[in-house]
């Protein structure tokens, strides 16, 4: 047996300390003991997401599947061989399991307060099998389709969705997550098989726990588990192609008042290790200029021009990047104009000062803090096989951010980027 050791980083900002280890196979294992709670959550994640729908194989052809593989992967592995749900087996446990896909990325979860070892073979057992037969994915159609209309029935996923369309036309961030009408019914077995022995390797997924346990337990349970070998990941991922935007569209749907969304995508290539960094100065710029402590804001509200809704979307990593801002409005077209202009010209506006970066600092800062109560937030924000900066740095990543970096960043979006709106007007 191979002893397993876990190397420590402490972060002293908010006064943790995270173990993390590379086991031989190549799963990223990261720890993190919090004694005060009872429970303990287990992440693990895949890096394989919707937008992984085309790729090459090292040596071998490029693929190409169907929009929503990924998520429809997900649902796939909770099936065991004779049909039965492995979810159950969480349950009979006394866990709490889910699952989630994002753009990049394939998430498995649970949370137990007991039978933590137990929990930790399911979820292993899940990420690493995989039976799939023509009926059973005949059904998981049905039910995905089923899930799909649900999304196509609510006005701020289509908005989103819709905006990110134009943003991105003809490439898989045109499609919901969880693919079309069509893509849907066009998966198969053997699209499953493929990308399941692409993508779930070892190498290529990080497990995190956070919560009540012993380190030194943890360190025994995986030095028993050390015999599998390496599996390298031999597949080169697609970038997401720039082809020329739509820079206005509108649809008609039962909502009360109007919905607005102005997108901007970025054109130039940010480095892995710099996106969690850019992601915050991104959401302090647009924060500054669109959030509820904003002259801009607070002006269009108390006017009655928009209502107490407008959110914002930021995603960034380095295959694409792009910022949205929602809100229902009874005037978009005038809205838009004014967002779209005031984008343009970030430079001069009067929300962009050191004072009000202050603000929307402590803002961010407090609630950061306030989620570190949160064992789930913890455990679906902190990515271990991201390079560079994670959560943890987020107090001292906003102590060293000056107004002229949130600037510069805000020139790297937006003069080079590329910008839309997209309308949904009460039917």
């Amino acid at each position: 047996m191979t002893k397993v050791t876990f190397q420590e980083k402490y972060y002293p900002a908010v006064k943790e300390t995270i173990y993390q280890s590379r086991l031989s196979n190549g799963l990223t294992v990261s720890l993190l003991p919090k004694q005060e709670f009872t429970e303990v959550y287990g992440v693990v994640t895949v890096q394989f997401g919707s937008v992984d729908t085309i790729f090459t194989v090292v040596d071998g052809d490029t693929q190409e599947h169907p929009q929503g593989i990924a998520h429809f992967l997900e649902h796939k592995l909770f099936e065991r061989e004779n049909t039965e749900d492995i979810m159950i087996n969480f349950t009979n446990l006394g866990a709490d399991s889910n699952a989630f896909t994002s753009f990049t990325k394939t998430s498995f979860l649970f949370s137990t307060i007991d039978h933590l070892f137990e929990n930790l073979d399911l979820l292993e057992e899940l990420v690493s099998t995989a039976n799939f037969t023509a009926e059973s994915v005949a059904r998981e159609q049905d039910i995905i389709q089923q899930e799909r209309e649900m999304y196509q029935d609510d006005p701020d996923s289509c908005l989103f969705f819709a905006t990110l369309a134009n943003l991105y036309p003809n490439t898989p961030l045109a499609i919901d997550i969880v693919g079309s009408k069509e893509s849907i019914s066009k998966i198969r077995v053997t699209n499953l098989k493929e990308n399941f022995t692409a993508f779930y390797k070892p190498v290529n997924m990080s497990l995190f726990l956070v919560g009540n346990f012993n380190v030194g337990l943890i360190e025994e349970y995986f030095s028993k588990k050390q015999a599998k070998v390496l599996d390298e990941l031999t597949v080169i991922k697609e970038k997401v192609s720039l082809q020329a935007v739509k820079q206005t569209d509108s649809l008609r749907m039962e909502v009360a008042f109007p919905k607005l969304a102005v997108g901007i995508r970025g054109t130039e290539k940010v480095a892995e290790a710099d996106c969690y960094r850019y992601n915050i100065l991104l959401k302090l710029l647009f924060t500054m200029m669109f959030g509820w402590t904003s002259n801009r804001f607070q002006n269009l509200y108390e006017s009655g021009k928009i209502e107490a809704s407008l959110s914002l979307e930021v995603e960034v990593n380095s295959r694409f990047h792009f910022v949205i801002l929602t809100m229902d409005t009874k005037e978009p077209v005038a809205l838009s104009h004014q967002f779209r202009k005031a984008i343009r010209n970030f430079t001069k506006d009067p929300d962009i000062t050191e004072e009000h970066l202050d603000i929307v600092k402590s803002e961010m800062f407090g609630a950061f803090f306030s989620s570190m109560n949160s064992l789930e937030f913890i455990a679906t924000q902190y990515d271990p096989l991201d390079s560079g900066e994670t959560i943890f740095d987020l107090p001292k990543i906003l102590q060293e951010i000056t107004l002229e970096d949130v600037l510069e960043a805000g020139h790297r979006l937006i003069n080079d980027g590329d910008m839309v709106d997209f309308t949904i007007f009460p039917s």
